[in-house]
């Protein structure tokens, strides 16, 4: 119902005004009504009507100037000018000030008065859709940071304040069906979900689309009656969740939603309906990696496959989620490229996984063609055998507590003669080339994954993050949070340049075929 004040200095013309048509029948009320502009000023502020029916010359302040006044305070209400004959020009200046249109008064009919009104409502229609389209649009791009906190993941200041925004938005007693579908590498969409529920698409309007790691989750709004508060297709092919839920629950939807569809990744008949704490951790225990990389840098790749399996296994036994689940494949799978010097093959393929058995074949078919002609013996960088012994123990077990009197042992030296033929072969003290090799490794963590520093400085065999912090400034120049923001900056960066190259590229062949 749109609300309307009605401004007329002569109570006649303002009870012909208001008697004119059934204004309820036509989505309408009268909200206030007012004598004179500065009167009329006041209502604007009290009421906040949508509409503004006004007589452009009255005492105080005429209709122009109310509507030059309310609009530089703010108010977006339509304005509806009654004027008499011989007034054009003011009529035109009204218009030119952003008037919806003017009636005159001494011939006003109906159909002119409705005719005015659905003018207005058009426009007021058209600016409500648009506000809740951008109002929509913000929420859809926070989600983005919904769900990796949801995972645990560090979140920057900034990515903090849109999460804190999203929860702070005003939903008004609104809310969304949450759709989320097993989907792997099959589309998912508005389209489909209306067809499993029975409704007509021209009644939804997708507010969001979120696919990652093989789990589509669609945020959609109803200009109807929403469907029930849950919704489960127990389709193993492609299993779908629905529930309804406000921003005062919506994480709380979600998590669940995830939870429910774990059951089918894990091929399991039941699943707890919201994982805890615990379950949402951000990543696998490293103690649990790290035997797995160590065999894959020895070349046991059967022994790699079977530590794998049992990893596998610790994740479904405790029902991690899915997506820790792929997050820790995907991990793995760059790891293993790294170490065998091989390109990492497209990860959307592990990210389509809908089964747990099924992504662990594939790391372990990843894992063998990584491991396929790559060797892991270290270039003799010096002309001393027992250094080169060193170099190879320091760049298998960087991430242990290493010490130069155990390495004098390991190659039986004595300590301070090794400390000073190190530095004369490599060109550097023992210490300070176990740090780059550290922090080259943090490095790669820092580009290549979404770990929390701290687990970065555990990984890369660091005692504790303050030290870590100081070692990775002093050799890298910037702290790991400043290296991680420039390195992804940059990613970035890159791809919009290799998208306006496609494009540029892309119109350049069309020019040509034309």
């Amino acid at each position: 119902m749109w609300k309307i004040l009605l401004v007329e200095d002569e109570p006649f013309v303002r009870r012909s005004v208001r008697n004119a048509i059934p204004w309820e029948e036509h989505g309408f009320m009268i909200a206030g009504e007012a004598s004179h502009g500065r009167e009329a000023l006041e209502k604007i502020s009290e009421l906040e009507p949508d509409i503004v029916i006004s007589d452009i010359f009255m005492p105080y302040m005429d209709g122009i100037e109310l509507l030059r006044t309310a609009r530089a305070r703010g108010s977006e209400a339509r304005f509806i000018m009654l004027t008499c004959a011989g007034e054009f020009e003011y009529a035109r200046a009204a218009l030119e000030h952003g008037a919806s249109g003017y009636i005159l008064k001494l011939s006003m009919e109906d159909e002119q008065l409705l005719a005015s009104l659905a003018k207005a409502k058009a426009e007021l229609d058209r600016n409500a859709r648009r506000q809740e389209r951008m109002q929509w649009d913000s929420i859809g791009g926070r989600l983005g940071y919904l769900w990796r906190d949801m995972l645990g993941k560090e979140l920057s200041a900034y990515e903090r304040e849109k999460l804190e925004e999203l929860q702070r938005y005003e939903w008004s007693g609104s809310r969304l069906t949450i759709a989320t579908a097993l989907s792997g590498a099959q589309p998912f969409s508005c389209d489909h979900l209306c067809a499993l529920l029975g409704v007509p698409p021209g009644q939804s309007l997708l507010v969001h689309s979120f696919a990652h790691m093989g789990q589509t989750t669609l945020f959609v709004r109803w200009d109807g009656i929403p469907p029930a508060e849950t919704f489960k297709v127990a389709d193993r092919k492609l299993p779908v969740i629905c529930r309804s839920a406000g921003g005062e629950d919506l994480r709380r939807a979600w998590e669940a939603n995830l939870r429910w569809l774990d059951r089918f990744y894990y091929d399991r008949q039941t699943v707890a309906e919201a994982g805890g704490e615990e379950a949402w951790g951000p990543s696998v225990p490293w103690e649990l990696e790290q035997p797995v990389i160590r065999a894959f840098e020895r070349h046991a790749t059967d022994e790699c496959a079977e530590l794998l399996a049992s990893l596998w296994a610790f994740m479904a036994e405790r029902t991690l989620p899915m997506a820790v689940a792929k997050e820790t494949a995907e991990r793995l799978d760059k790891m293993f490229a790294r170490i065998g010097r091989k390109t990492p093959e497209d990860a959307a393929e592990l990210m389509a996984c809908v089964r747990h058995g099924e992504l662990l074949e594939l790391v372990v078919r990843r894992m063998r063609r990584y491991a396929k002609g790559s060797g892991r013996q270290v270039p003799v960088d010096t002309d001393h055998p027992e250094i080169n012994a060193i170099l190879r123990y320091l760049q298998q077990h960087f991430d242990t507590e290493i010490s130069l009197q155990a390495m004098a042992q390991h190659v039986n030296m004595d300590e301070n003669y090794l400390s000073s033929l190190f530095k004369r072969k490599t060109g550097d003290t023992f210490i300070n080339y176990l740090q780059k090799l550290r922090v080259e490794e943090a490095k790669f963590y820092l580009e290549e994954t979404d770990l929390a520093v701290a687990e970065i400085a555990e990984r890369c065999g660091f005692a504790n993050p303050s030290y870590f912090f100081k070692i990775f400034k002093r050799l890298a120049g910037v702290t790991p949070n400043e290296f991680r923001t420039a390195q992804r900056s940059d990613a970035q960066g890159l791809r919009r340049a290799q998208t306006d190259g496609s494009a540029c590229f892309s119109t350049k062949s069309r020019l040509s075929l034309d």
